[in-house]
């Protein structure tokens, strides 16, 4: 078999390589260049052999911080504690080990007034700490609307680096902010946010695992309606910022694992059961 042959389909080439820079993007978290040598076999009996020499980010992008993470799969509870297909922002969102969140349970429509005001104080203790943090609740966040969400407004809550809003429990769906209130800070400080459709049942329902941080031990006391807690080591939370698909995994549940080989794998027998029909 020539080279030209191989090139020209008996060889799967193209789709190898296709696998393998998206398997590299995403284990490295930047655009990546392969070197590779291609063995052809030299009888029918024989298999042709693709050896990866080596994988690297490319020239441009060494030692840049990851931007450019492209994924499709969203993980369920078991490796999540959040996912979403409406998020802002793009790339990781590094160094966030406290958890600033209301329980659904404890989502009283008539009390978010005290509830902003629990946030605010929290808000300002994390940040005379250094400490960035993830906010999430139910309902819009900053709405004028107290029975749709919580009344925050920007210097309550600008020490989070990764907000979350959720569906208010036991009411008719509202459409959430997605971010509207608060987008422009959130584009000129480079913030994450998520909005995360908990409702649906199976598999077509993102994760808002709030029971995943209430198994958690409280780091702050004398809150009546905001929980805090902080984990031993930071959260890993990615988003796409092309397909918006978003999430916060759990800890000993790395990205590049339950979400970045998946996702690659599954993008692989896509093209193949495309190219086969």
């Amino acid at each position: 078999t020539s080279l030209k042959e191989a090139v020209a389909g008996e060889v799967p080439l193209a789709k190898a390589l296709s696998f393998l820079l998206r398997l590299g993007t995403i284990g490295l978290g930047c655009p990546v260049e392969i070197e590779f040598a291609l063995k052809l076999r030299q009888s029918a009996s024989e298999r042709h052999e693709l050896h990866v020499l080596q994988i690297r980010p490319q020239s441009q992008v060494a030692g840049q911080k990851a931007t450019g993470l492209r994924f499709q799969y969203l993980p369920d509870a078991e490796y999540a504690a959040v996912t979403s297909t409406r998020a802002l922002g793009n790339g990781r969102f590094d160094g966030i080990r406290d958890v600033v969140y209301v329980r659904p349970a404890d989502f009283d429509q008539s009390k978010t007034d005290e509830i902003a005001r629990e946030i605010a104080q929290l808000n300002s203790k994390l940040g005379k700490d250094g400490n960035k943090y993830l906010l999430m609740a139910p309902g819009r966040w900053g709405s004028a609307d107290k029975s749709r969400g919580i009344p925050v407004g920007w210097s309550d809550i600008d020490g989070a680096s990764f907000i979350v809003e959720t569906q208010v429990p036991g009411d008719e769906p509202v459409p959430l902010s997605q971010g509207s209130h608060f987008f422009q800070n959130l584009i000129s400080f480079g913030l994450g946010y998520a909005t995360v459709d908990n409702t649906q049942e199976g598999r077509a329902s993102e994760v808002a695992d709030y029971a995943y941080w209430d198994s958690l031990p409280q780091h702050s006391e004398g809150n009546r309606y905001v929980r805090h807690v902080q984990l031993e080591k930071p959260l890993e939370i990615v988003v796409d910022g092309l397909s918006r698909h978003g999430v916060v995994m759990k800890p000993d549940k790395p990205f590049d694992v339950y979400v970045g080989q998946v996702d690659a794998f599954m993008a692989l027998q896509e093209s193949q059961f495309n190219s086969n029909s």
